[in-house]
Formats: structure tokens, C-alpha cells, sequence
């Protein structure tokens, strides 16, 4: 079997795809925009604490270091573009061009093969090869058309979520980037999707499920420093981006709605926020507003929350749904994201309705508030669950099915 170009931005799904490649010796090459070789890692020493922890993130020691190659420019670029006020999904769609054109251009000197993230497919995936190259595609957001009907259905109820449907629906796109984001899949022989919404999304707009294998994210137990107990009040924690596509501004209605204990307390860690539901956050009792945390400091949200709340209209997986779980914290959610690939209510894992669903949320959260009050025991199910997808299982599996597969 040939080798593998991978390639994408950031430290997506914590570069778990090229370990899993460079563990069965098939990686050729990872390409992506920065990384935090051992010299780097070396200086940072010298920088605050914040700083550190960020650098680390951008490292994975177990994928050889001689099969990285970063595109560095393509950092400043970024950070340039976001200065001078260009819309960010223009931006990473013009970006994106970059790691698709290297992987190309890789694949073709080393006859290798091609393992992309699907952001960054498609001008490699159309390009012509010396050799027959095998294109395994990782479809790790819903289909654009897809989440596009949810958002804009949801958008003409709640129309002063503007700024964020706008970003997240691609309105700023021209054509030529639209496609290069909708398309890659046509090019694919084989796709990996991390939920079966995911999956879902792709064969609505006409993917061939034989092609399509749902293979869920992991995570890494965290050490306990004691027993899992329950908080003595009702805590719900919100973690992620303020936009529609999170939901959060259904949930403040509901939190705004439910007969709730007088001390209940919802906590929003939001890096970013759509202005229309910061305005709503402000105005809703109860609520507290945080901006980027550390590491440490949400590892002890996690263990000092009642729930953790995040009703998704549209996920391709939610990352930290496992996070929460992993530190014995149940989880309400909607289908529309990876709960129901995950569990169910003995596991910790609440689903409500993503259809009209402030009702159904109002309901999660008054149950919740009665339920899960001093039981320790759903948190102790919620780590068991949590424990059942570890990364390991997940590397192995997508080297299982890559190698089982028939091209």
C-alpha cells in the first residue's frame, strides 16, 4: 500500500488522523500551517504559562518530525487578512487552496496517495497524477447545502442571529469557493465521516454509502484527584463558539423560560460571540459570561457543572461533548450532532429534539435540575461511557478500514 499525504489546518481533532497513518507506516508527509517542533517548544519556556500551553497543543511527539512541512505563510496571511477586517470564511476558504495545491504537488513527486481533510480536497483531488492515487476524504463538517437548510430555517425565526448564519452558511463565498467546499466528496473513493449526522449529510446531496464509514472522535481520560460527586447546586456549562449553529441562543430562551432552582447558574465560555446573542445573554438572569479560558480552568468546570449544555443545530461531531463526559459531566444535546453515536440517558447523554425545540429544552433542563441533583452515580456512568472511545480505538479503526478497503 502506498503512503499517505494528510493535510490540514490547525491541530484539528489533535492531529490524531496523521498519527494514525504515521502508527501502520503510512504516512508520507503531513502538511499543515504551524507546528511546535522541539525548538520551538524549547523557547517557549521562556514565555508565560497561557502562551505555553497554547504552543503545546501544536505538537504531537509521536508523528516524525521529518514528515512535517509547515506553511508558514499562510499564518500571517491569515492573521493579516482577520486585521484588516476580512470575513473569516473567505479568508479560510482562500487559505485553504494553499494545503490542497502542496498536497498535490506532494503526492505527485512521491507517488504517494492522498488522506485530506475536506476543506483542504478538492484542487487535489481534481488534479491529474503520473500514477493512480488513491483520495480517502475525511468529511469532518455536515454537508454545506445540508447545514445551509437548518440555519436558514432556524434563521427566519430568529433573524437576529445575522452576523453568524452569515459566516456559517457561506453567504460571502463566491461560487468558485462554494464549490471547492460542496464538491470534494464527488472525487473521493473513499470517506471517513466522525458522526452518522455527518454521514447523514452526504448522502443527502447523493453520496454513495458504500464510500461512507462513520468512525467516532476519541478522548483521553483525565486523572481524577478524588470521587465524581455531584455539585450542591445546579450549575449547566456552555463551552464553544456564540454562534447559531451552537444553539446557544436557544438555550438562553430556554434557560429564561425554565423553573429553575433560585440559585441555578448557566456559565458561557465563549471565545466568540454573535452580537445579537451577547445582547440576549446579558439580559437573562442567571447567566455568567467568560471569555477564553485555560485548560485547567474548564477541566474544573467540567467537574464543578451539573450538566453540560450545548443544543447543536448542526455538528459535525462536538469534541467536547466527549471532554465533558470524560470528566463524569452528563451532556444535553440535540441528534444533530454525535450524542447518538455516543450513549443515552443511563450513560449520561440527554437528546432533545433539534425541531422547535425550546419546549423540549425548557424540559431537558427542569428534568436535569431534579434528576441529576446529588447523583453521583450518572457521573460515574458518564466516564464509563466516555472511557468506551478512547483515541487509540479511533486510529485503530481508520487504519482497519483503510486497509480493508477496497479502492
Amino acid at each position: 500500500m502506498n503512503k499517505f499525504v494528510c493535510a490540514f489546518r490547525g491541530r484539528r481533532d489533535s492531529y490524531q488522523v496523521p498519527l494514525a497513518l504515521a502508527e501502520g507506516g503510512l504516512l508520507d508527509s503531513f502538511i499543515t500551517d504551524i507546528y511546535a517542533f522541539p525548538a520551538v517548544r524549547l523557547l517557549s519556556r521562556f514565555l508565560p504559562a497561557r502562551t505555553r500551553e497554547k504552543i503545546d497543543a501544536h505538537y504531537e511527539p509521536r508523528i516524525p518530525a521529518d514528515r512535517i512541512k509547515c506553511l508558514w505563510n499562510t499564518t500571517a496571511l491569515e492573521h493579516l487578512r482577520h486585521f484588516l477586517g476580512f470575513s473569516p470564511s473567505v479568508t479560510f476558504a482562500r487559505l485553504d487552496q494553499h494545503f490542497a495545491l502542496a498536497a498535490a504537488s506532494r503526492a505527485r513527486r512521491q507517488g504517494a496517495d492522498l488522506f485530506l481533510y475536506s476543506p483542504y480536497a478538492w484542487e487535489a483531488f481534481a488534479a491529474d497524477y503520473g500514477h493512480t492515487t488513491r483520495k480517502v476524504l475525511f468529511q469532518f463538517h455536515p454537508h454545506q447545502i445540508f447545514e445551509r437548510g437548518i440555519l436558514k430555517k432556524d434563521h427566519s425565526k430568529h433573524p437576529h442571529v445575522i452576523d453568524s448564519f452569515a459566516e456559517e452558511t457561506g453567504k460571502r463565498l463566491n461560487a468558485g469557493l462554494l464549490r471547492r467546499n460542496q464538491d470534494a466528496w464527488r472525487l473521493a473513493d473513499l470517506i471517513f465521516c466522525a458522526s452518522s449526522f455527518t454521514m447523514q449529510s452526504l448522502l443527502s446531496v447523493g453520496a454513495d454509502p458504500a464510500k461512507c464509514r462513520v468512525v467516532p472522535y476519541g478522548v483521553e481520560l483525565p486523572p481524577l484527584d478524588g470521587c465524581l460527586r455531584a455539585p450542591d447546586s445546579f450549575r449547566v456549562l456552555f463551552a464553544g463558539s456564540g454562534m447559531q449553529r451552537k444553539g446557544l441562543h436557544h438555550l438562553l430562551l430556554a434557560w429564561k423560560n425554565a423553573s429553575l432552582p433560585p440559585d441555578s447558574r448557566l456559565i458561557l465560555v465563549c471565545r466568540v460571540m454573535d452580537r445579537g446573542i451577547e445582547r440576549m445573554a446579558n439580559n437573562v438572569k442567571g447567566v455568567e459570561l467568560r471569555n477564553e479560558v485555560s485548560g485547567r480552568v474548564l477541566r474544573s468546570l467540567f467537574y464543578s457543572s451539573t450538566l453540560f449544555a450545548m443544543p447543536s443545530l448542526v455538528e459535525g461531531f462536538g469534541q467536547v461533548y466527549l471532554e465533558a463526559l470524560s470528566h463524569g459531566c452528563p451532556v444535553l444535546g440535540t441528534p444533530n450532532t454525535c450524542l447518538p453515536d455516543l450513549g443515552n440517558e443511563s450513560d449520561g447523554v440527554f437528546i432533545v429534539p433539534a425541531d422547535d425545540y425550546i419546549d423540549a429544552l425548557v424540559h431537558g433542563l427542569e428534568s436535569a435540575a431534579r434528576s441529576l441533583f446529588g447523583n453521583d452515580a450518572i457521573r460515574q456512568k458518564a466516564r464509563a461511557c466516555a472511557a468506551r472511545f478512547s483515541w487509540a480505538r479511533f486510529r485503530s479503526e481508520i487504519r482497519h478500514q483503510l486497509t480493508s478497503a477496497r479502492f
